[in-house]
């Protein structure tokens, strides 16, 4: 695409029923999806510990879980993407999550095998792939664009609000009860969510309400990556999509079998760090907007040098540390890892012509979550080789050359039109 392109792809009217007050109800509900899906998603995280010992599992295999999770949404993000922009997000969205949690409890039915358990997650990531580019294709139809980054903030809230969620509820309820009765919490939850989204979600009265044509993947994707600055900004979703993932997945068992921090202690801290992560993507957005209206990839280049910081700080931790060091690093690093998502999926849809906002999305994030269902067992291997400071270091580097190319690919190429817009 040339900058000329993108602008034109993306001047588009705002939806005709974009001033009604019913978009709030939408966005409401759009949150409600996203926290219940993610009850789901991220309770895998939260669960892993307890499938380490269950399954008498190293690091690196019991990671292979957030692995699955992550590989889900893979095999089935772009046809999600696909069948939202042809038929709508309400159907496809409300029925996959319902099937999402009926996997959920099929998997607490059944108490499976390891590799078994794993397949069931795969299944329940593969349904989850269509939470998000269904939720963002919402945002895009009701909201007009000077209120999708604040829109597109409050709805990504719902993912650290579930994830808080899942740490407050799941690991003292699979500490008393098993993790199958952690399950079933998991699947009651994707299933109301699924429920709540077709009952209340109604599509915006214009002409997108009409079927489409089946969008030509290869040719959207071979339009967006022939594009320099569309590929740097991909890379950037990829890095911190990694710094998101290696921290969501290893936290806690990286303060449970470094720091000796208590389990229960341990998932707090999680819930915690999601919690300041609400705040990072409301803030995130809102400063960006407010302050540097149109520059959305100079603020994902600070957050990604920003981010190196408290990474680093990690390996100046020790089990004699005061655990308020901890405390605080979770809290920055729950809202940098998590409070960079509605930047970078506002600044996604903007490049999206209208008719394939969710295909465009879906495509982005697919790359993201290769690098997510990647990264965790990866990280835990080279914990195991090289241990966490050298880890951490790695992940570091990575954060910090990822916003040096930004910088330099927007120094170098002439920026799209669309990024001058609020």
């Amino acid at each position: 695409m040339t900058a000329q392109q993108v602008d034109a792809a993306t001047s588009v009217e705002p939806s005709s029923r974009a001033g009604s007050s019913y978009k709030w109800a939408v966005l409401a509900v759009a949150v409600t999806a996203l926290t219940t899906g993610s009850i789901v998603y991220s309770g895998v995280s939260v669960l892993m510990p307890f499938w380490k010992h269950t399954y008498h599992l190293s690091a690196a295999t019991a990671a292979l879980a957030a692995t699955a999770i992550q590989a889900g949404p893979i095999t089935s993000m772009l046809l999600m993407g696909r069948a939202i922009d042809r038929y709508g997000e309400r159907w496809v969205v409300s029925l996959t999550m319902i099937a999402m949690g009926a996997t959920a409890f099929i998997a607490a039915a059944t108490g499976p095998s390891y590799p078994v358990l794993l397949l069931f997650i795969l299944v329940m990531g593969a349904f989850y792939g269509s939470i998000l580019p269904g939720g963002q294709r919402a945002i895009t139809r009701w909201f007009e664009p000077g209120l999708q980054g604040m829109a597109t903030g409050i709805r990504q809230s719902g993912l650290p609000i579930g994830a808080t969620l899942a740490g407050a509820i799941l690991p003292a309820l699979a500490l008393h009860h098993g993790w199958r009765a952690a399950a079933v919490v998991q699947g009651t939850a994707g299933v109301l969510g699924g429920i709540v989204f077709a009952v209340f979600y109604r599509r915006a009265g214009d002409a997108t309400s009409a079927r489409k044509a089946p969008v030509n993947l290869r040719g959207l994707i071979g339009s967006l990556v022939q594009d320099r600055v569309v590929r740097s900004l991909l890379f950037s979703g990829l890095a911190l999509a990694a710094f998101q993932y290696v921290f969501s997945a290893q936290i806690i068992i990286f303060l449970t079998d470094h720091l000796h921090v208590p389990i229960v202690s341990a998932g707090f801290m999680y819930s915690v760090a999601q919690a300041a992560g609400i705040g990072g993507r409301i803030g995130l957005a809102w400063i960006s907007d407010h302050f540097w209206p149109g520059r959305r990839m100079r603020s994902l280049k600070w957050i990604l040098a920003f981010s190196a910081l408290p990474v680093a700080a990690l390996t100046l931790l020790t089990p004699d540390s005061p655990r308020i060091l901890s405390y605080g690093l979770c809290v920055l690093l729950g809202l940098l890892s998590v409070g960079w998502y509605p930047l970078y999926l506002v600044q996604v849809a903007d490049i999206a012509s209208n008719q394939a906002v969710a295909s465009t999305i879906s495509f982005a994030i697919t790359l993201n979550q290769i690098i997510a269902a990647a990264m965790p067992p990866l990280f835990g291997v080279l914990v195991g080789t090289a241990g966490y400071a050298a880890s951490w270091l790695l992940l570091v580097a990575v954060l910090l050359v990822t916003a040096l190319q930004l910088h330099r690919t927007r120094t170098l190429v002439p920026q799209p039109a669309k990024e001058t817009r609020a």
